[in-house]
C-alpha cells in the first residue's frame, strides 16, 4: 500500500518526488516535505482465511518553512486522498481502493525543526 501510495502521491504532486519519507524525514530535509507514518492495519478474515481486503490508518505530516506552503500543499494531498475511492492505485493499478475517510486535519508549528505541520489522519479501506 505504501509504495502505491508514495506513487499516486508523486504523479499528482511532483514537487513531492524524493520528498516522501516513513517515519521521519533525514536531517536538513527542505520542505515542503512529506512524512507518514502508519497507525492501525485492519485485515479482513472470514471463515474461510485472510480475503486480501482491509483497512489502514495513516497519518500524513506535510512540512514546510512557511505556513501558507504547509496549507497549499496539505490541500494538494487531501485534493488527492478523496480522488481514490472506487480507483485502482500504484504502479501496476494493483490495489483498488473501495473506499477513503479523512479522519482528521490539524496544524502544529515544530519549534525544534522550525517548520509548520499539516497533518492529515485517513484511513483507506481497499
Amino acid at each position: 500500500m505504501e509504495t502505491a501510495l508514495r506513487y499516486e502521491l508523486v504523479q499528482a504532486i511532483p514537487e513531492l518526488e524524493n520528498q516522501i519519507f516513513p517515519t521521519n524525514a533525514p536531517e536538513g530535509a527542505v520542505g515542503p516535505y512529506l512524512v507518514y507514518a502508519r497507525i492501525t492495519t485492519e485485515d479482513t478474515k472470514t471463515l474461510d482465511g485472510y480475503t486480501g481486503s482491509g483497512a489502514i490508518s495513516y497519518m500524513f505530516s506535510v512540512m514546510a518553512k512557511k505556513y501558507s506552503d504547509t496549507v497549499d500543499m496539505r490541500n494538494k494531498v487531501k485534493e488527492l486522498l478523496l480522488s481514490l475511492p472506487k480507483t485502482w492505485i500504484g504502479k501496476d493499478s494493483s490495489i483498488f481502493v473501495e473506499d477513503l475517510s479523512i479522519n482528521n486535519i490539524t496544524e502544529q508549528y515544530e519549534h525544534e525543526l522550525g517548520v509548520n505541520r499539516g497533518i492529515i489522519d485517513f484511513t483507506i479501506y481497499y
